[in-house]
């Protein structure tokens, strides 16, 4: 009987590194599109110096728009918070340290409209700095500077068409090492070449494949019908204009001449609306605005609001046309469509945070954060969206209530304290707080007499 081979632990120098390719050909630091439309490949999607990209026209359009602030508004509206890794007094300061240098010290929500823009552009990029700055020391006794610490003093937004090059990482080719930037110049900065290090960016990139830094844009599978709209919306202009005012029309006495027809040319020639109000003609001559109406004029008009709701389909937007097109969806399908937006959103949250907590290459700007204030050993906090303004909690807590009844679930200090934010009611103050959480009869007298 043959032996049976012993199984060997793999190296672990050798399962460290991964034998397969990202797939992606970059070359120079330039990414091959594989757009099969070869007038959207990266630079003319999102432009370049000078010259505005199509992602930047199409959000022009007031229903792009409108598509696009429909999916990012709940986000900017959204409670960012930071969540302590324990619920001992260093991890809860260190929590607090982080929602003060991110949300506090700076614009949070200046930045989450950069962020967000990976949905038009595919990626956004943004560059951290910060420096020592007198802190609080009150709010943060446990940290060993005694009201001196490191904060972020800045997450700027460098813009995809100011993208030159991209530069691989060699340990691992889907994260990046550094960009190269081109700035065009201005009063404040000099034109030319930049290199930006990996560990200065916080990248953003939405549907990543590979080594594919720009990613696939929200906005992008948008494109077709926004530029069948726009064609549609040229034809139904000039449709309109000539049925709506007619093609002016002069009919000719028995026996005209040359001379009368050279003289009806020049009258229909100067003939314009709002402007010349009245003629005067030759004996014999009659004058009529033919009427040049034929078909359904509402055939482009719906052609073009098919366009609307396809654009807004495919940003995730689809329920804001409900109830707008003289159309009446059912019940069911307006509560699968608030569904799925709702799965998007926290979707959309989750990959934020996750790009801030975790960091797409190699490095965590939240880690880093922590790391120089309170140094090696401490926990780290992470970042979390919290009440986003779409979830009907009418519906919600009842069920809270139920399972708490059921002894499913039971209360506790944790889910008094969630239930409490995604309200955005004051946290519980164990001095004031009530036996129970009820109150007294007498308390109820007495607060009646005061308001009497």
């Amino acid at each position: 009987m043959p032996e049976i081979a012993k199984p060997t632990a793999p190296d672990a120098k050798e399962r460290a590194k991964p034998k397969g390719g990202a797939g992606t050909n970059i070359r120079a630091g330039f990414i091959d599109d594989l757009d099969q439309n070869t007038n959207l490949h990266n630079e003319k999607w999102y432009g370049e110096p000078h010259t505005i990209g199509i992602a930047d026209k199409m959000i022009r359009d007031a229903h792009v728009r409108k598509s696009l602030d429909y999916v990012t508004g709940p986000l900017r509206a959204a409670h960012w918070t930071f969540e302590p890794a324990s619920n001992s007094e260093l991890d809860r300061e260190v929590a607090a340290y982080c929602d003060y240098c991110f949300f506090e010290n700076i614009n949070w929500d200046r930045t989450l409209q950069h962020i967000l823009k990976y949905k038009i552009s595919g990626f956004s990029l943004l560059e951290q700095t910060d420096a020592a700055r007198t802190i609080p020391a009150d709010r943060f006794p446990n940290h060993p500077g005694k009201g001196q610490g490191v904060v972020v003093t800045g997450l700027h937004h460098r813009p995809a068409w100011t993208i030159e090059r991209w530069h691989q990482s060699k340990a691992n080719p889907e994260q990046i090492e550094a960009i190269t930037q081109f700035i065009i110049g201005s009063d404040g900065e000099k034109a030319g070449f930049r290199r930006v290090e990996a560990d200065r960016l916080i990248r953003f990139t939405e549907n990543q494949d590979g080594a594919n830094f720009e990613g696939l844009a929200t906005l992008r599978s948008a494109y077709g019908p926004w530029k069948i709209k726009i064609a549609l919306q040229v034809i139904e202009s000039i449709k309109h204009e000539r049925q709506g005012i007619g093609t002016p029309t002069i009919r000719l006495p028995e026996g005209a001449i040359d001379e009368d027809i050279d003289t009806a040319q020049t009258i229909l020639s100067e003939m314009r609306a709002h402007q010349k109000g009245y003629l005067i003609l030759p004996h014999g001559y009659e004058f009529t605005w033919e009427s040049t109406s034929q078909g359904d004029n509402t055939a482009i008009s719906e052609a073009i609001e098919r366009c609307n709701r396809d654009i807004a389909y495919n940003v995730s937007a689809g329920f804001m046309l409900l109830g707008l097109t003289g159309k009446t969806g059912s019940f069911a399908l307006a509560n699968s469509q608030q569904g799925q937006f709702e799965i998007q959103l926290e979707s959309d949250g989750r990959f934020i945070c996750d790009t801030m907590n975790c960091g797409a290459d190699g490095w965590s700007p939240i880690e880093r954060m922590v790391r120089m204030n309170y140094g090696e050993g401490v926990a780290v906090p992470r970042m979390t969206a919290q009440n986003m303004p779409t979830r009907d909690w009418s519906k919600i807590l009842p069920v809270v209530h139920n399972l708490s009844m059921s002894g499913v679930l039971t209360a506790d200090d944790v889910t008094e304290s969630f239930v409490r934010k995604v309200l955005r009611m004051p946290q519980r103050d164990p001095e004031t707080a009530r036996t129970g959480g009820q109150v007294e009869p007498e308390e109820m007298e007495a607060e009646e007499e005061i308001e009497e």
